[in-house]
Order: C-alpha cells, then sequence, then structure tokens
C-alpha cells in the first residue's frame, strides 16, 4: 500500500503559446473562483483538456521519498520504466528497454534500451542516464517512499550507449515485475532537471508523454503533452487533474460536467445512482486487485495468541461488511492473494460462530469471562465509509457472546506512526499491488517490512509466531529464486494455507468500488486492468 503522507510545494513552469495558455487558464481561473464560493456551473471543458476529478491527494512528487497511489499516478503519466504492463493485460512488456536476458543464474539482467528517446528537457535518454537514475533512487532511499522494492540492486553497469547491464544480490523471480511502472523508484528521470543529491519535489523530467506543468496542493495538477514523445502521441493535449474534499464533491462535478473523468473514490450508493445518469459512463474494472483486512501486531496481548486471532477470523461476517456497507459492489476473499491473481486459493474459513466459541473458551475466554479488545480504525484516509465498516466489524464479533470490543479512530498519519510503533493491536488497513506477483501481497508484512505495517512478525513473542516467522521467510524466499511458475505458485499457495492458520492478517474484501471510473459521455479510452494503473495519455474525447 502507498501511504499517504504530507503534501509538498513544487515550482511551477508556464505553458507554450500563450493563446492556448491564456484559453487554458482562463478556465483554470473559473474553476477556482467557483470553488472558492462552493458553486459550479455546468460548463463544457476545453476540447483539448482533460479534466479528471479525485479526492486522492499527492504526498510528494519525488520517486525516491513517496509510496501512495495518486503520486505515482502523476509520475506515471510524466516518466517510464523499462518496462510496463500491456493495458488490458498483466503482462510485462517492453518499455524503455526494447529487449533483455538474465542469466542462468537470474542474478544478472541485461537490457537493450530504446534509441531516440528524449526526457521532456530534451536530454538524451541513455544506459548512462538509467544507471544514474536507479543509483540515485538508491542513494537518497527516502524514508516516505518505496526504494525497498529495489534495494536488491548489487550492481549497475553499463556496456555501450544503450545497454544496461543490472546484477542482483540475490536471484529473484519478481524483479522484472518490481521495474514496471508505476514503481516510482525504478523509474527514468533527467540527470540535467532532477537535483542527484535531494528530492525531486516536483523538479524532474521523465520520458513520459506528459510534462508536468505545474502543482498546487491540494488544487490541481496541470500536464501538458511533450510534443518529442517518442512513442504513440497521448489524445489530449493537456490534462488538469483536480482534488475534491469528499465522494460527494466528486459526484457533483462529475454531473454537472466540471470534470470529464471521476476516478477515486465514490460512495457505493454514489456509483449506483450515477448509472442511471443518461450523461454518464461508468466504467467497471474487470478485476480489482485491490484489498481490505484486519492487521494484528503479534507482539502486543492478546494478540499473541492465535487463537485470538483464529476465533475473530472465523467471527468476521466479510457478507454482512460488502451487502450493508458497500451495497454489493465489493467481493468477499478469504486469502491475501484476491481472485484474479495466479496462485489465490481460498485460504481461510467462512464465517463459523460455533467454532469461534470453542477456540476462544479454549483460550480461556467465555461470556462470563469475555475477550476484550479495541479495534483501530482511521475515518477518512479510505473514504467515508470506515465508521460503519467498523460498526459492521464490531457487530459480527460481538455476536460471538463472548468477544467486547471498544472502537477507537485516528487520523491518517497518527495512525501510520502509532501501528509502525507497535501501539496498535488490531487495526484496519488497505492494499494494492506495487507489482503484479502474489510476493507483493505476502511478502510485505511477514519478512520485508512488518515493523512498519504493523504485525511486528520479526519481533514475535510467542513460540508459535516465531516459528511461522521462519516458515514464512524461507518460503517466500524459495518462491522468489526458481523462475518456474508451477513451482512458485506451490510455494505462495503454502504460504497462504500458514497465513489462514496463524491468521496474522485476515483479509476481509475485494475494493472493486475503488475500480470505477465514471465519464461524461463521448469520453473514450478507459482502460482499468489489473495493474491499476490509469493511463490519461489514451484517453480521448
Amino acid at each position: 500500500m502507498r501511504f499517504v503522507r504530507t503534501t509538498e510545494n513544487v515550482s511551477t513552469r508556464s505553458w507554450s503559446g500563450r493563446a492556448r495558455s491564456n484559453r487554458v487558464w482562463v478556465f483554470l481561473a473559473i474553476l477556482a473562483a467557483l470553488a472558492a464560493v462552493g458553486t459550479w456551473a455546468v460548463a463544457a471543458t476545453p476540447r483539448d483538456t482533460l479534466v479528471v476529478g479525485t479526492t486522492d491527494r499527492i504526498s510528494q512528487l519525488s520517486p525516491a521519498n513517496s509510496y501512495d497511489y495518486w503520486t505515482w499516478h502523476v509520475l506515471e503519466q510524466t516518466a517510464q520504466n523499462l518496462v510496463t504492463i500491456k493495458p488490458g493485460t498483466s503482462e510485462i512488456v517492453p518499455c524503455l528497454a526494447k529487449s533483455w536476458t538474465v542469466s542462468p543464474d537470474a542474478r544478472v539482467y541485461t537490457f537493450q534500451l530504446q534509441k531516440g528517446v528524449t526526457f521532456t528537457d530534451g536530454t538524451p535518454f541513455n544506459a548512462a542516464a538509467m544507471k544514474w537514475s536507479l543509483e540515485r533512487a538508491l542513494r537518497l532511499d527516502g524514508p516516505e517512499g518505496a526504494v525497498g522494492l529495489i534495494k536488491n540492486i548489487a550492481k549497475i553497469e553499463t556496456a555501450g550507449a544503450y545497454t544496461l547491464r543490472i546484477t542482483l544480490k540475490e536471484p529473484d523471480a519478481t524483479f522484472l515485475a518490481r521495474l514496471a511502472d508505476p514503481v516510482a523508484p525504478a523509474m527514468a528521470m533527467s540527470p540535467k532537471s532532477t537535483p542527484a543529491d535531494r528530492f525531486a519535489n516536483g523538479k524532474y523530467a521523465g520520458t513520459g508523454p506528459y510534462r508536468l506543468v505545474s502543482y498546487v496542493p491540494e488544487e490541481r495538477v496541470v500536464l501538458e503533452a511533450y510534443s518529442r514523445f517518442w512513442g504513440p502521441k497521448p489524445k489530449i493535449q493537456r490534462v488538469v487533474e483536480v482534488f475534491y474534499a469528499d465522494a460527494a464533491a466528486l459526484r457533483a462535478a462529475i454531473q454537472s460536467g466540471q470534470v470529464d473523468v471521476a476516478f477515486r473514490t465514490f460512495n457505493p450508493e454514489d456509483i449506483l445512482s450515477l448509472k442511471k445518469d443518461p450523461n454518464l459512463q461508468v466504467i467497471q474494472g474487470t478485476t480489482s486487485l485491490s484489498v481490505r483486512y484486519l492487521v494484528f501486531n503479534v507482539t502486543q496481548k492478546p494478540f499473541d495468541d492465535q487463537r485470538v486471532r483464529q476465533a475473530v477470523a472465523y467471527a468476521v461476517d466479510r457478507d454482512q461488511l460488502v451487502k450493508d456497507v458497500f451495497a454489493g459492489l465489493n467481493h468477499p476473499i478469504y486469502s491475501m492473494v484476491p481472485p484474479g491473481l495466479w496462485s489465490h486459493i481460498d485460504a481461510f474459513p467462512k464465517r463459523d460462530l460455533a467454532k469461534a466459541r470453542a477456540i476462544l473458551a479454549a483460550a480461556g475466554y467465555t461470556s462470563a469471562h469475555p475477550l476484550t479488545i479495541t479495534l483501530w480504525y482511521t475515518p477518512l484516509h479510505y473514504g467515508t465509509t470506515e465508521a460503519d465498516v467498523a460498526a459492521v466489524l464490531k457487530r459480527s464479533l460481538e455476536a460471538t457472546g463472548v468477544i467486547k470490543v471498544d472502537l477507537q479512530s485516528l487520523e491518517w498519519g497518527t495512525y501510520v506512526q502509532r501501528q509502525s510503533d507497535g501501539a496498535l493491536g488490531m487495526f484496519l488497513l488497505g492494499w494494492y499491488p506495487d507489482f503484479l506477483d502474489p510476493d507483493n501481497f505476502l511478502a510485505p508484512w511477514l519478512v520485508e517490512a512488518p515493523g512498519p505495517l504493523g504485525t511486528h512478525l520479526d519481533k514475535a513473542v510467542s513460540a508459535a509466531d516465531k516459528a511461522a516467522y521462519e516458515k514464512f521467510t524461507t518460503l517466500l524466499q524459495e518462491a522468489k529464486r526458481v523462475a518456474d511458475k508451477s513451482q512458485r505458485t506451490a510455494k505462495y499457495e503454502e504460504a497462504q494455507k500458514l497465513l489462514a492458520q496463524t491468521a496474522i492478517l485476515v483479509p476481509l474484501w475485494q475494493n472493486n468500488h475503488q475500480h470505477v471510473a465514471v465519464a461524461r459521455k463521448g469520453v473514450q479510452g478507459i482502460i482499468l486492468d489489473p495493474s491499476m494503473n490509469f493511463r490519461e495519455w489514451l484517453i480521448s474525447k
């Protein structure tokens, strides 16, 4: 999951073409003025401009120090990776690298790079520039970023102007996926425009179809098509992304014609209602790999007891959650590896209150001596439905007659800090993939970052959890060291079964309602695929 942090200011650059610049700036000025007084007129957006509305936010436009959806989304429109995901699929295909080979020991990757590519500041792209970009990210290693995704890199070398050789510390079958967009630390950045020894904060140049024109925190991002882009030209000359306070404001914006496309995030009832609007089209992604789940801190009592966690896993009512809170749009899930991704199995059990009571009794809890626990949630980061989610979970757990639940909430920044510090025992989180591989739905909490992500499994206190940590480490390392998909699948299936047995995480639902875009009639080219990438350069109107 790419955590949303604080917002940073960035510098702006003027648009070329005085006439078109004036026309669009007038339009933006009108938008700003209307926003200030809280009202909007129904008016068509400029023909050569795509206006996109969202309730998401940008943390920091720094590839080495950001880890959230919309920041990576903006970076993806303006910069590129060595490889990419073919739209509409989960297939890794060439991008800045036109081909590659892998050594027999799966540690050395040699990339042949595209020729004739320039960064949006005019600087030529080549192997030296790509080497500089990757080494810069590794060197800066921002505390708010995701450079850990590529830290298996041991050495980067150039062999001519357009040959790049990357040597890994250990074999890793997920490595190509970690180099694909929108993994920001692996993006190519211009050595001319991007600061070498500090975070970019919006001062960068990539090789993407668009260049960043301006960013006003909490208000908008403006992108303009790069005239020398080496690939297929964007369908729209410029993109304006407008940030809205909540789902109600986003719905009003798309219905009034203030925006051409609205994406992330609507309330479930809004999606059902907007489907009836004849002026709109509601585009549903084929498979959402975004998941929601419960996390247990295994170092905190009573959650250091696997039996307590197992009882909660038996007691949660996923069906009631998706029905009552999400109008049936989301799907219950029984594994952290979601349906639609290879190696998925339904590892967790269905709801069984009798089983939950029996496990609790064995752990010493009864109606006369109930288990009293706190469920933490954050009220706004995941949308306005989160309090309802917590309430349904409380009811489903208390239906055992043995569990008493106290609900507590924290704003997002404090929430993240306290989970990392180990202060939260049981809490709600969400995840969508950094890269398309089952490893990314298991390893982060269990072996890679159990502290920052709140399980603290690496500091387990019980013998059972210590053994589980060792087993997860072995399983997931072995899965990455083999290229054969069937062998990897067997390892991930075993890991999913072990996770269900230990209940360190409890998967709840698949977030389909976030994988929905609403557009005005006439807007075309929106593709919502398992990568979760939102490619604005493919959209036309």
